[in-house]
């Protein structure tokens, strides 16, 4: 859900709102973000009160078993039936869809926790397992489930915040890459196609690793062994490939370049010129 200086959204449960006003800003700040930067929203958490109850409900129905009480889905079904008013029953509480969405909803929606339809029709089945649930099964099972989406919600914000802190460095690091970074030193490389080169004694054997652009074009991140460096005068184009850089965090060949040269514990070499 979208942050805002508002609680995020009305606990159902737990007693007290499970995500403060503005937690986002506090964890951009845990990250190391400036408070002012903005996001998109992550893939998978609810935009709105009205997905935050769809997700809630079928949470709930996905929980099932020992911690429900209710081992399979039919017994889900079963209870819900002969919870759902009856057809000439007037219950305070009932928007006048409860029974509807009961036995509207199939074996396959209960089993995976799943709800189909529109929008609308989605929420009305959430509300009614919210309603059911909260007559049918512990409070402090609910409760940890609410407290488990909260978590959820929280976590996704946090992935996409070091996300764009990680994102914000690589591009840092594109456009001014330092003299040092985790033992590696800045390589002063004398051939046109290198971009940027570092050097540093890797497990044992001097190394360079290096931002090049390739005979197509393309701009790629390898290491090399020195001794093959050398033997090519820097040139990249020509020397044995030693590994490949490669990275999980952003795309392009200087995000591998900077998390090959974090992911290896180096030691620094005397500053070299090739």
């Amino acid at each position: 859900m979208l942050p805002t200086a508002d609680v995020p959204f009305e606990p159902i449960f737990i007693d007290e709102p499970p995500l403060s006003p503005n937690y986002y800003k506090a964890i951009a700040s845990d990250v190391g973000l400036p408070f002012y930067v903005d996001f998109k929203r992550p893939d998978g958490v609810p935009a709105d009160e009205c997905e935050r109850t769809i997700d809630l409900a079928e949470r709930i129905l996905r929980a099932g078993g020992v911690r429900t009480g209710f081992g399979h889905h039919e017994e889900v079904r079963t209870s819900m039936e002969s919870w759902a008013p009856d057809a000439d029953e007037d219950r305070d509480a009932d928007p006048g869809y409860w029974r509807h969405s009961v036995f509207l909803m199939s074996p396959h929606e209960m089993n995976f926790g799943q709800l189909d339809g529109g929008p609308d029709e989605k929420h009305k089945k959430a509300k009614t397992v919210l309603a059911w649930a909260a007559d049918c099964i512990d409070t402090d099972v609910l409760q940890e489930i609410e407290q488990s989406q909260a978590e959820d919600i929280k976590q996704a914000w946090r992935d996409a915040a070091e996300a764009e802190l990680t994102q914000r460095e690589i591009e840092q690091f594109a456009e001014e890459p330092p003299e040092q970074l985790d033992g590696w030193q800045r390589l002063d490389a004398g051939h046109d196609a290198v971009e940027v080169a570092y050097v540093a004694d890797n497990h044992g054997t001097p190394s360079v690793a290096a931002v090049f652009e390739a005979a197509d074009g393309e701009l790629k991140a390898h290491e090399f062994t020195l001794e093959a460096w050398e033997e090519n005068d820097g040139n990249p184009r020509e020397a044995r490939l030693n590994r490949y850089c490669v990275t999980t965090d952003g795309d392009g060949a200087y995000a591998c370049l900077r998390s090959h040269l974090l992911t290896f514990e180096v030691e620094p070499m005397e500053q070299l010129e090739v």
